[in-house]
This record gives C-alpha cells, sequence and structure tokens, in this order.
C-alpha cells in the first residue's frame, strides 16, 4: 500500500466519522447522509482508493475527465456528474453518469429527454447565493421549473443541488442552505407527477457539516478525501 493510498484511506474514514457525528448531533439517522467523492483533477488510481476505503459514489466536474478515468477504474460505484452541463455533452453524459446534479434550464431538459436520459437521476440546480458566477435558476423559480419541466419532458426529477456560497460568514452559508432546505421540502409537499425528492445535494469540504446541519442528505466531499487541488475553479 502506497502513501497516497494510505492517505486516501484515512481521509476517507475521517470525513465519515464526521459526517457521522454532524449527524448524531442533528437528530439525522446514521447512514442517512450520503458521501459523493469529487474526483476531480485526480487519477483513475485516486478513485479506485476511494472506492476501495469505502466510498460508494464518485463525482467529476468534466465530460473529458471522466471519459478518461472511468474505464480505468474497478469497483462498483455509482457516478456523479456534478458540473455545469453543456448542451452538445449531453449524449456523453448519459453514457457515462448516472445522477446528472445540473439540471438548470427547460431547455437543457428538453434536449435530455430527446437524447434518451428519461433512465437516469436528474438534480435542478438552485443559485441559492444569487452569485452570478455560479450557474443554477433562481430560487423564487424553482417550483415552477420543477413542474414545467416534468410537465414537458416525462424525466423525473429526483431532489435539488446547490453550491453554497464562497464565504466565510457562516450566516450567508446557512441562509442559503436553509433556503434550499424550504425549496426541497415545498417541492417534496406537490403532487406531481415525475418529481420525487430523493436528495438534498448540498455542502462540500468547507461547509458539510453545517449543510448537514441544514438538512443535507447529500454532500460532496473532494480535498477533504483526495487532498488539495493546484487548479479548479470550485473548491470542492
Amino acid at each position: 500500500m502506497d502513501l497516497m493510498t494510505i492517505s486516501i484511506a484515512e481521509n476517507v474514514a475521517r470525513v465519515f466519522e464526521r459526517v457521522r457525528v454532524a449527524e448524531l448531533e442533528n437528530g439525522r439517522r446514521e447512514g442517512e447522509v450520503s458521501v459523493v467523492g469529487i474526483s476531480k483533477t485526480f487519477d483513475a488510481q485516486a478513485i479506485i482508493d476511494a472506492v476501495s476505503a469505502g466510498i460508494t459514489d464518485i463525482g467529476e466536474n468534466r465530460i473529458q475527465e471522466a471519459e478518461m478515468k472511468f474505464p480505468n477504474t474497478i469497483g462498483g460505484f455509482k457516478k456523479h456528474m456534478v458540473g455545469h452541463l453543456q448542451s452538445n455533452k449531453i449524449n456523453k453524459a448519459l453514457r457515462l453518469f448516472d445522477i446528472i446534479h445540473s439540471v438548470d434550464s427547460l431547455k437543457l431538459a428538453k434536449k435530455i429527454a430527446f437524447s434518451g436520459g428519461n433512465d437516469k437521476e436528474f438534480l435542478l440546480e438552485v443559485n441559492t447565493s444569487g452569485e452570478e458566477s455560479k450557474f443554477g435558476i433562481k430560487p423564487e423559480e424553482t417550483l415552477d421549473m420543477l413542474s414545467e419541466i416534468t410537465g414537458a419532458t416525462g424525466l423525473t426529477l429526483s431532489g435539488l443541488m446547490t453550491v453554497g456560497p464562497r464565504s466565510t460568514d457562516e450566516s450567508k452559508i446557512r441562509s442559503a442552505f436553509r433556503k434550499l432546505k424550504s425549496l426541497y421540502d415545498d417541492a417534496s409537499a406537490l403532487n406531481t407527477k415525475g418529481i420525487d425528492m430523493k436528495y438534498l445535494s448540498m455542502g462540500m469540504t468547507n461547509d458539510f457539516e453545517i449543510a448537514i446541519e441544514e438538512g443535507s442528505n447529500m454532500v460532496r466531499i473532494g480535498r477533504a478525501i483526495f487532498g488539495e487541488r493546484s487548479i479548479g475553479r470550485i473548491d470542492w
């Protein structure tokens, strides 16, 4: 076992323990929160090491990276597309991934449906921080967009996703997460075909414990599992 394998295995154990503590401290059922390991910029061996350490979900930001890495991995794991999905990459994304976190428009959803994506799971991305640098629909448009997408495309939307604000102000981070949790609860109460709220995907390396406290059941962890990155816009 090399040093990288030891490091990733130890990191996974630490992340699982932190998630477990956050679940118990907030009255959540142990094991309720899924951990998606974000392997952006790391190689196929890093994915293999993480899966061997117990990670069952792996997320990638870019189609090109997933195309290079996934064929060279072993072990069963669920594949998540967590980055922005360009319409010209839909067919590749549907071939590579089991779940896509970044549906952010009716136009994109229609193209996904036209490409035969009905057997996949999709999350609607919401820009809860209001930051112009982030993708996602506006919170106030979320419920209408959910109904519009499912009615027009036949796709099933399985949850909501957000990227928290790039801030050290905990009140701003909590506000963004609470906004998505409220939308998630409202969406769950809708009696609308094609809306099946299973996933509330929010929280990354810097803020996942806050996200769990605010109701997240899926966190996306990169650096705390794989280590520091030298490149990359989103600090998973």
